[in-house]
């Protein structure tokens, strides 16, 4: 099969990966790039669907944001202030803390792919974004308000977006030259585009194999290299103007979950002290500083 990052045709052995967050333990056949890295699907599946079901973790309904977490996130999205700035001792998502790197503003009119029940604009929301939509197929309903939530494909929106983004959203798409290509029509002179996502180029590929927890089959379609990133970019009329790696513990306790057969419903808490789960976090730390995390942040722009 062609790689669809960077449409090389050479491959390494194909490697045979188990369904594990929800336990079912089916099995689905993947191959890796020769050239790029890319790790990719090649099992064919004729409803996606089944594999989100009501209990998986992005349509869980948002829970309500406290006024001390909406003022940490503006802090964090950039809208600075003393109170957020003794908040933001407080841990936030790192997605909080890469979109306020990014630089983006209050007034961007935003596009969220894949954005599930929306928790992420409904905490943007909170903090002072004024313009958020969202799109993804699987959720069970549209919604409007504050947040306007569209279920349907990427393809059907139309309108401009000075910043868009696929928060861990790309690699469940068969085809993300075409996700980006449509995004790209999508974006305003100036915009730019994140894309968030898991990659092969990682420490914690090598060190777990198929156990690593982002193949998360079948869920995961395509994992593109750094390489394959680059080059999946430029095909689309793009080019990759910034990165972050912003990988977390769960690289570690993730994946060592999956080494001993345990889905990821059963939580850590059972498996790990809070002493290895510090040590974890401090090693996705070290790695995240030397390029090696598991998980990035890309920021694009038009070529």
């Amino acid at each position: 099969m062609i790689c669809k990052a960077c449409l090389s045709d050479g491959e390494h052995p194909r490697h045979v990966f188990v369904e594990m967050m929800f336990g079912t333990r089916e099995r689905f056949e993947y191959q890796e790039c020769i050239d790029c890295g890319t790790i990719q699907r090649l099992s064919e599946i004729t409803d996606e669907s089944r594999f989100y079901p009501s209990g998986y973790y992005s349509f869980a309904t948002p829970p309500r944001n406290s006024r001390l977490t909406a003022i940490r996130d503006a802090h964090a999205f950039g809208m600075k202030s003393v109170l957020g700035a003794v908040a933001s001792f407080v841990r936030y998502d790192p997605i909080v803390g890469v979109i306020g790197d990014f630089g983006i503003d209050p007034g961007s009119r935003v596009l969220d792919v894949g954005c599930g029940s929306a928790r992420l604009l409904h905490r943007m929301s909170a903090a002072g974004f004024r313009n958020l939509t969202g799109v993804d197929p699987y959720i069970s309903k549209p919604a409007s308000g504050a947040v306007k939530i569209h279920k349907s494909e990427l393809q059907s929106m139309s309108g401009e977006f000075d910043f868009i983004m696929f928060n861990h959203s790309l690699e469940h798409v068969p085809d993300p030259d075409q996700s980006l290509a449509n995004a790209r029509k999508l974006l305003a002179p100036g915009g730019r585009i994140l894309v968030r996502i898991p990659t092969s180029a990682s420490h914690a590929w090598i060190e777990y194999g198929p156990n690593w927890v982002q193949l998360d089959a079948p869920r995961h379609i395509v994992i593109p290299s750094r390489k394959g990133m680059n080059a999946l970019a430029k095909r689309c009329g793009l080019s990759v103007k910034q990165s972050i790696d912003d990988s977390t513990a769960f690289q570690f306790w993730g994946s060592e979950m999956y080494r001993k057969s345990k889905p990821l419903t059963s939580g850590p808490s059972d498996l790990f002290s809070r002493r290895e789960l510090r040590r974890f976090a401090k090693r996705a730390a070290k790695l995240n500083l030397e390029q090696q995390g598991d998980q990035v942040a890309f920021l694009l722009t038009a070529a």
